[in-house]
């Protein structure tokens, strides 16, 4: 599902990493490591095409991420960042804000099938009419994992998925990630979480 050959990034002259390689299987849940600074956040945006590699080369379902490429590329992928800056009021509107990208034009979305997917992550149904202001950071991660389900990507990119979970919620993201992972969605994903490493099939540190 994903190829980076030899790639490199660097922001001026300060240089992230080079020489990278990295081989993820169709199905696999893997995680990236590492020290702050090391450059997790920014291999998953060069991934998504928002940030230029200096050298190398990214393949993602046998497609070369280049300009003519980037679209179809970005609906193979669902992203969830570490920081969601919806400019949402209501978390009706936060949930339905994905289905109206370019990239996602066309998927249904279903008022049933995210309930039911609320129920996986012990999200309360009550939560689709509150405020933003009124949920928690941990449901906010959650209801955005289970949207991402919804839109039936066969590749989802997360950004610390569990930075505000206590444990057992980790739990609940880890089995859910695995149900996602057994009907053929590849899970990559950047967690400093002990308990959800372990819980991934594969852990590369940078």
């Amino acid at each position: 599902m994903l190829k980076i050959e030899d790639a490199c990034i660097t922001y001026g002259e300060l240089e992230l990493f080079t020489g990278l390689c990295i081989h993820i299987k169709k199905g696999e849940i893997v995680c990236i490591s590492g020290e702050s600074g090391s450059g997790k956040t920014s291999i998953l945006n060069a991934i998504m095409g928002f940030v230029p590699l200096k050298s190398g080369t990214i393949t993602i379902d046998d497609l070369l991420l280049c300009e003519a490429n980037i679209d179809l590329i970005r609906k193979k992928i669902a992203w969830i960042p570490q920081e969601l800056a919806l400019p949402c009021e209501w978390v009706s509107e936060m949930i339905q804000l994905p289905f109206e990208l370019k990239a996602n034009r066309g998927i249904h979305f279903s008022k049933t099938e995210l309930f039911s997917t609320f129920k996986e992550l012990n999200l309360e149904e009550e939560l689709y009419t509150k405020r933003v202001s009124e949920i928690s950071g941990g449901q906010r991660q959650r209801i955005m994992i289970a949207v991402a389900a919804l839109l039936q990507k066969p590749f989802l990119i997360v950004d610390e998925p569990t930075s505000a979970l206590d444990a057992v919620s980790v739990e609940r993201v880890l089995n859910f990630f695995n149900i996602l992972s057994q009907k053929g969605m590849t899970i990559l994903a950047v967690s400093h979480d002990r308990t959800f490493k372990l819980g991934c099939d594969n852990i590369i540190y940078l």
